[in-house]
């Protein structure tokens, strides 16, 4: 999976373990926020997650990118596995998507978290009226870092309709903000 995975090498059970316990750290947030925001309950996320992991190790003699793919690989096996959890469902996602909950206060400055407080809400109030393909992408872009071609994968589409996407929802979230 990596060239760097330390003892016992490329290609060893314990070289496949180690690199792929460096995958889990590298990119387990991000795969936790793609399955979590699909499906809006973290205890449902969480054991997504493990399926995601559980799925990309069964699969790991299959892949051939460099660790410089995997986010997006991983990703797209989590995007997979939330929809075949919704699908099992017969439900959609909750609109209202805890999508920024786990990012902390800037400041202590009371005056200054209450203006951040209501920018906030607004972008998030913004953010749920956006089409849901287009919030998907702009999180995945803005929030998870995902480049375009890795969005490209999870969403299965093509990187023009990602870009076209992310057009249209950053200037539909800056409308928002500035009415």
């Amino acid at each position: 999976m990596s060239e760097d995975v330390g003892a016992g090498g490329r290609g060893s059970p314990a070289g496949d373990e180690a690199a792929f316990t460096l995958l889990v750290r590298r990119h387990g947030r991000v795969v936790f926020g793609v399955v979590f925001r699909r499906v809006g309950d973290r205890a449902t996320a969480e054991d997504l997650t493990q399926e995601t992991f559980l799925r990309a190790w069964r699969a790991r003699g299959g892949y051939r990118g460099g660790d410089a793919e995997a986010r997006g690989w991983l990703c797209a096996i989590a995007a997979n596995v939330a929809r075949d959890h919704v699908r099992a469902l017969k439900r959609r996602p909750t609109e209202e998507e805890a999508v920024f909950d786990d990012i902390p206060s800037v400041t202590d400055d009371p005056a200054s978290t209450a203006e951040a407080a209501a920018s906030f809400e607004q972008l998030r109030a913004a953010l749920t009226r956006l089409p849901a393909n287009h919030r998907e992408m702009f999180l995945l872009r803005e929030r998870d870092g995902l480049s375009y071609k890795e969005i490209s994968a999870v969403m299965r589409c093509p990187i023009g309709s990602v870009m076209s996407g992310l057009a249209r929802a950053r200037e539909r979230l800056l409308q928002a903000m500035e009415a």
